[in-house]
């Protein structure tokens, strides 16, 4: 079985790096998809170990399972909850909720009412353009409204989510920020005390850094794999080790792997490894073909992505294993001719942590190791 390799003194660096990139603004470590495909547990607890006291996901049972490993810090839920169990459950082991609606906030006092709770935390979210939860920045009454029905629930923060702050254009993401805090004074102005305001990522941290506010909301840039260019020296924190499984040698002409797609330029010696796309190899984000207002700008940034996309390589001490054919369903082929390799060695793989299977076992090291002869 393959293993997720993750390099704690990278992970550390890029941590301490958040956090001065963030200068006078907290640090939210937000842990979704089990943190980041990091684990969720080790993860949060070197994250803890490094200073960082608070935290963010988007599934309950996290918030739970991070509370009974114990951590400490503040953990807010960035969904929102409906259901009385689920909201008993948040409140009773002290998590921040998010409000998103008017319902939502109903819910929530109900249940704080029915647990004789007071000053119960949560959190206000604002659709300032995702198009995913929260109010809209227009609906400041609505929101005064709403947070002053509310007598058991206490507003410690108000956040909005960018939607494009990796684009070259930065005048989307300009608007939203605009949005956000023009409400953000609106309802100050109108006596509503709002706590700490956030709408920063990994990539605005980078990119727009004026809008830290009172806190960043950072993901990906723990593990050092940014949507923009990296100019503040992030590390990669992991990558997948594979076993060897068998090696053949095969003439000029042969196929490799599935569809008939790929055959062999030279004679060549192959390596069998047993890591394959269930294990996360290969696997990307993919955008949904819906309304890209211009077919033929998408048709042509799809073209440059092909154009730029990296082929699929293994690393075998100092050297580069290309990838031949389709990766399988759990092994992948390599092009091993001239390299000395054995079965029962080991390569590893780049790869995005976000895909690798939750059973892929997760190894975290003092200082980076790579495969050896």
């Amino acid at each position: 079985m393959p293993t997720l390799t993750i390099d704690t003194s990278a992970l550390k660096h890029n941590i301490d790096l958040v956090q001065k990139l963030a200068k006078n603004a907290a640090v939210i470590a937000v842990l979704k998809n089990n943190g980041y495909g990091l684990g969720l547990l080790p993860f949060a607890s070197v994250l803890q170990d490094r200073g960082i006291c608070y935290f963010a996901v988007t599934d309950l049972s996290d918030a739970v399972a991070l509370r009974n490993s114990g951590i400490t810090g503040r953990i807010l839920l960035l969904t929102p909850l409906y259901e009385f169990k689920d909201i008993l459950t948040a409140m009773q082991n002290d998590i921040e909720l998010c409000i998103t609606s008017t319902a939502c906030a109903r819910a929530a006092e109900d249940a704080a009412t029915y647990l004789n709770r007071v000053a119960v935390p949560a959190q206000l979210c604002i659709d300032s353009g995702f198009g995913r939860y929260g109010f809209l920045p227009n609906e400041s009454e609505k929101i005064r409204d709403t947070v002053n029905t509310m007598s058991h629930i206490h507003i410690c923060g108000i956040f909005s989510h960018l939607h494009a702050s990796a684009c070259k254009n930065a005048n989307c993401v300009r608007r939203q920020y605009t949005a956000f805090n023009t409400l953000c004074e609106t309802l100050a102005a109108e006596g509503l005390s709002l706590g700490m305001r956030h709408i920063s990522s990994s990539s605005s941290l980078l990119r727009f850094p004026d809008m830290n506010l009172d806190a960043v909301r950072i993901g990906s840039a723990f593990l050092g794999r940014l949507a923009v260019s990296d100019t503040a020296g992030f590390r990669e924190v992991c990558h997948l080790e594979a076993r060897i499984t068998d090696i053949h040698t095969l003439p000029s002409g042969h196929n490799v792997g599935y569809g008939n797609s790929y055959r062999l330029k030279h004679p060549a010696i192959t390596a069998v490894t047993d890591a394959g796309y269930c294990h996360g190899l290969g696997m990307k984000h993919s955008h949904f073909p819906g309304n890209h207002g211009c077919p033929i700008l998408y048709i042509l940034r799809k073209f440059r992505q092909l154009l730029t996309t990296r082929a699929p390589f293994a690393r075998y001490q100092n050297r580069k294993l290309p990838v031949l054919g389709q990766i399988c369903m759990n092994s992948t082929i390599l092009d091993a001719t001239g390299c000395h390799l054995q079965v029962g060695e080991t390569v590893s793989f780049p790869v995005n942590p976000v895909y690798v299977d939750s059973r892929v076992k997760r190894n975290y090291l003092s200082s980076k190791t790579e495969p050896t002869c």
